[in-house]
């Protein structure tokens, strides 16, 4: 299946066949390992992801989404979550590629330096690092189950203070999106894929100088 095929065949799933799958821990960790080979900026990888299988769990995380049935139903659901001090990681990133001798601790000490530069005193910064690359991964793990034969289903609508106190979440950490896996229910077609605005709509080119303010 080349990615344009699974990109036409991924749906969000609407309704899942309650215990209609069963999903290892084994076989969710290959499928998160796999997502987390998207683009990191300096390498920081600044994603966790806590997986959630047991149904007293779902329940909880159940009343944490405002109750939309498909936390329940499916078989497994991913909290995907951003690092927002991501950035701490530099030095021990780069200190391994010195000990591989991939990198020179001259280019080592200006990489951190760069990463200090970016990050540190930006909370803006911060932010984004802990949403944007989180969110490459759940795309990237929707589109491996895609390929696997499992449905997905992004959730973004959750209580985050009622998230955080329930899946023990420290501060430094964003709840990003949920990834709810499992069987599409049997009863239920493929839904049909909403329109998508034209390149006329949303492409610009050079700029953004037409763009309505």
């Amino acid at each position: 299946m080349t990615v344009l095929q699974t990109l036409k065949r991924r749906r969000s799933v609407p309704r899942f066949e309650p215990d209609g799958l069963l999903l290892t821990r084994e076989l969710i960790e290959e499928m998160i390992a796999e997502s987390c080979l998207v683009p990191s900026d300096f390498n920081l990888q600044p994603w966790r992801f806590i997986v959630v299988r047991d149904r007293e769990r779902k329940e909880i995380l159940y009343d944490c989404a405002y109750r939309q049935e498909k936390v329940r139903q499916a078989s497994a659901v991913v909290i995907v979550c951003g690092d927002s001090k991501g950035d701490a990681r530099a030095e021990e990133e780069v200190a391994s590629s010195v000990r591989d001798g991939a990198m020179t601790r001259e280019a080592a000490d200006h990489l951190v330096a760069s990463v200090c530069r970016s990050y540190q005193g930006n909370e803006l910064a911060r932010f984004t690092l802990a949403v944007r690359e989180p969110a490459f991964a759940a795309m990237a793990l929707m589109l491996l189950a895609t390929e696997r034969g499992i449905g997905s289903s992004p959730i973004g609508r959750f209580d985050d203070e009622v998230l955080r106190k329930a899946f023990a979440i420290p501060d430094r950490y964003f709840p990003v999106l949920l990834v709810a896996l499992g069987l599409q229910a049997l009863d239920m077609p493929v839904p049909a894929r909403g329109n998508r605005l034209p390149p006329s709509v949303v492409v610009f080119h050079e700029g953004m100088g037409d763009a309505e303010p």
